[in-house]
């Protein structure tokens, strides 16, 4: 849906045309660290843009953020992103992002963590930026979200 504080883009633009193409693999796990892990290693080999791993049994909030950080140590062309229950969008203002009006048909907590490979992301969020997605983005936010992976990203290729 159309985020009017995202240029009128919606939160997540690339999104339907992949789930459109079978571009998105989803793999609900009892471990989400243990399926993560599994799935980075296997996927160059999946042919999908975007796997998500997704778990009832949440980990701690900080662990899955520290192990989202491992996984791009041991696979650094990938992206791993978490989400957790406990992250709390508006400490970080970052409450536009779920200002919307369709309600989840899951009532369960769950986390997540999304893997896609780093070099689309980064052209992604250069396309989105020149767009002026990013431009309600907290400094420190945008900071951690894009331009930590534009770093990882030139600093693998020198």
């Amino acid at each position: 849906m159309p985020n009017p504080h995202l240029s009128g883009m919606p939160a997540c633009p690339f999104a339907k045309r992949a789930w459109k193409d079978g571009k998105v693999l989803v793999v609900e796990a009892p471990d989400v660290l243990h399926e993560s892990r599994k799935q980075c290693a296997a996927f160059s080999s999946s042919g999908k843009d975007l796997i998500v791993v997704a778990s009832y049994t949440l980990p701690d909030r900080s662990a899955l953020h520290e192990f989202a950080l491992q996984m791009h140590q041991e696979f650094p062309a990938l992206h791993c992103m978490e989400f957790h229950p406990d992250y709390d969008a508006g400490d970080a203002e970052l409450d536009f992002l779920t200002d919307n009006t369709w309600a989840s048909a899951v009532d369960e907590p769950y986390c997540m963590l999304f893997i896609q490979d780093l070099r689309t992301v980064v052209a992604a969020s250069d396309r989105l930026a020149q767009l002026g997605y990013y431009e309600v983005y907290p400094p420190d936010e945008y900071e951690a979200l894009v331009a930590n992976r534009k770093r990882r990203l030139s600093h693998d290729e020198t």
